[in-house]
């Protein structure tokens, strides 16, 4: 999140470095990591009421800010939240380079959306029967691949 997004606290505006300036941090261990969290529930223009969580790594200089439109969720379940996106992106990944996608960049939004919609059903797909055939999702893959070809030219 932007440093520089203005929050409204108690009617009066403030950027979110401002918001925690004077916050003291409390230190929680999540998943064998361990943060230093500080969290405000305020009202974001145009969107509502949000917690924001000031979250500081043992190891990093400068701390990122996480936001949640379920501004009752406890920090420790926001940062939870947080760090599975690092396998959602990583399987993403993975799933681009073996399907062979490309950036679809010059299409509309709507597009954009519909495209990975029909990625992530079909890559979940292969997936499944993967498991459910006890193969690879690779061989899988080239599996449809051949048989897609062999019915398209013969």
């Amino acid at each position: 999140m932007k440093k520089n997004l203005k929050v409204e606290v108690f009617g009066r505006e403030f950027r979110i470095e401002e918001l925690f300036k004077d916050e003291k941090l409390c230190k929680r261990t999540i998943e064998g990591k361990e943060f230093f969290l500080a969290s405000k529930v305020v009202n974001v223009p145009g969107v509502g009421r949000v917690k924001i969580v000031k979250c500081l790594m043992e190891d990093k200089k400068e701390p990122y800010y996480l936001v949640s439109t379920d501004w009752k969720k406890k920090p420790e379940n926001i940062i939870k939240e947080y760090l599975k996106r690092i396998w959602i992106e990583e399987k993403h990944r993975r799933d681009k380079f073996i399907l062979k996608l490309e950036g679809n960049y010059l299409r509309s939004e709507r597009s954009n959306n519909g495209f990975i919609l029909l990625m992530a059903v079909l890559a979940n797909c292969i997936e499944y029967l993967s498991h459910k055939l006890g193969i690879t999702f690779y061989d899988l893959v080239n599996l449809c691949s051949v048989e897609i070809i062999r019915h398209l030219f013969m």
